[in-house]
């Protein structure tokens, strides 16, 4: 059984084959959990995210009880639409069970994401900085707190204004008004040094009017987050998985 949603039926021809475009495509973007690739269809550009197949008992839960990640990718991108590349079409196979699952987007033809300003040299790295916490303020004023906001999944173009964010991988997603708590926390993902991240704080204090103690709740976080990931690596290691 196949399930699927499009925007439009004119992409009725590309999401019946998604298959071929996919395997077919040589232009991979990410090769890891999931696979990521650029094809192209109508002479337009277009990105396919195929999920990791998942284990029988998520395979199960996705199938009766809870909305699969392309699933919720595809509906979030439609409620978030000013915030994320466009999102086409979801397709789900099932073997009655759910096996293989696609997200498709248009391509956003990002510059770079917030690695580079964060781990790279950049000129306007300090510019980025501000106008990234600009955009995670005007995400939170719309009551979206995206729990996966890694340097990896906020994409970055140049433009006559500065910079342009789009946030990706946005199946993890809560749509409420967030406490300041949350805010702050929703920053620890960064992996920012403590520099970067008092700069990306500072400016997200001074535009919403919260005082200098949320700086130092951002921090905290960050530092916790960090010493976390730390941990686990530290077991990984000594079992040998690493």
């Amino acid at each position: 059984m196949i399930k699927q949603q499009l925007t439009s039926k004119n992409y009725t021809p590309f999401v019946e084959e998604i298959e071929k475009y996919f395997s077919q495509s040589d232009i991979v973007l990410q090769d890891d959990r999931n696979t990521i690739k650029e094809v192209e269809f109508n002479s337009k550009a277009f990105v396919i995210k195929s999920y990791k197949v998942p284990n029988a008992i998520n395979s199960f839960i996705y199938t009766y009880l809870k909305k699969s990640k392309a699933w919720r990718a595809y509906e979030y991108g439609l409620k978030i639409s000013k915030f994320t590349p466009k999102v086409i079409a979801r397709v789900e196979y099932f073997q009655p069970l759910l096996k293989q699952s696609y997200l498709v987007c248009e391509k956003f033809d990002a510059d770079f994401n917030m690695q580079t300003p964060l781990f790279k040299q950049h000129p306007d790295k300090n510019i980025l900085l501000k106008q990234f916490a600009q955009f995670v303020l005007e995400l939170h004023n719309n009551n979206i707190i995206h729990h996966d906001l890694s340097p990896g999944n906020v994409l970055i173009k140049k433009n006559k204004r500065g910079y342009k964010f789009q946030i990706i991988d946005i199946n993890r997603m809560i749509f409420k008004v967030p406490k300041v708590k949350e805010r702050a926390q929703n920053f620890s993902k960064l992996w920012a040094s403590d520099e970067d991240l008092t700069t990306i704080l500072k400016t997200y204090a001074e535009v919403a009017n919260l005082d200098s103690n949320f700086v130092s709740m951002g921090l905290a976080y960050n530092q916790r987050n960090k010493d976390r990931k730390n941990r686990k690596l530290k077991i990984k290691k000594a079992l040998g998985l690493c």
